[in-house]
């Protein structure tokens, strides 16, 4: 494995943080979810993303490990225990649409990364959710077509996008301009953040739902994606 300076070193040991944290989010929600799917070919697709989910977190586990990080389940305890489960089928399937949408965003950041062992990581992880291809759920979208329904749809997605825009981290900090520098990463957060914004437009939009003012729900975000977060 490559040596990296201690300050190199501190940046990934963040970023990595990130990846887990984002992954073990997913790959809980998931476990926690699949009581509400009625179908077993819904939950036995379930149960195959999070057996994939978790074999690649392995991989970051032992990285970090590699790294002479520790272990990162504990490093990141703290963030699991603020994320909430899903309570009904209809939180289920919005989380889940906004979780895999934030971790794609996120990864595709990372797979030319100048630390080689994370952009394998992220390349394979990209790759095998293209191959699980879960679809989009129906049932969220029928939901929301009762307009009676969609004051509690869009309280979902506002609940959901505040978890998922957290994850990503804080744009703009001077970490966020050094990762860009060394090129670990490809793009900074806030360009993360305002691709992530863009590409639910479409999802919106096919629910009658809108996209809200961040701000409001106690967020604040770079100038760079606020023209798509209002």
């Amino acid at each position: 494995m490559h040596s990296y300076d201690e300050e190199t070193k501190g940046l990934l040991r963040k970023i990595i943080e990130g990846q887990a944290y984002r992954q073990l989010m997913l790959s809980n929600i998931r476990g926690h979810g699949i009581k509400f799917l009625p179908e077993v070919r819904d939950k036995q697709r379930i149960a195959g993303a999070l057996e994939t989910s978790l074999r690649q977190f392995t991989e970051v586990q032992r990285l970090y490990s590699e790294l002479g990080l520790g272990d990162v389940v504990s490093a990141v305890r703290h963030k699991m225990e603020r994320v909430p489960y899903p309570s009904t089928r209809m939180e289920l399937a919005v989380c889940m649409f906004l979780c895999e949408r934030v971790s794609w965003h996120a990864l595709g950041a990372y797979g030319d990364s100048t630390c080689r062992e994370f952009a394998a990581i992220a390349r394979t992880r990209l790759s095998e959710l293209r191959e699980l291809a879960e679809p989009e759920d129906s049932a969220f979208y029928e939901f929301a077509a009762d307009e009676t329904n969609r004051p509690l749809a869009q309280q979902l997605v506002n609940r959901w996008l505040v978890i998922t825009l957290l994850s990503l981290g804080r744009p703009d900090s001077s970490g966020d301009a050094r990762a860009l520098q060394l090129k670990l990463r490809s793009k900074g957060i806030a360009r993360i953040v305002r691709e992530y914004l863009d590409g639910l437009a479409p999802f919106l939009a096919k629910c009658g739902l809108v996209m809200p003012d961040v701000a409001t729900l106690g967020l604040e975000l770079p100038a760079a994606a606020k023209s798509v977060a209002r």
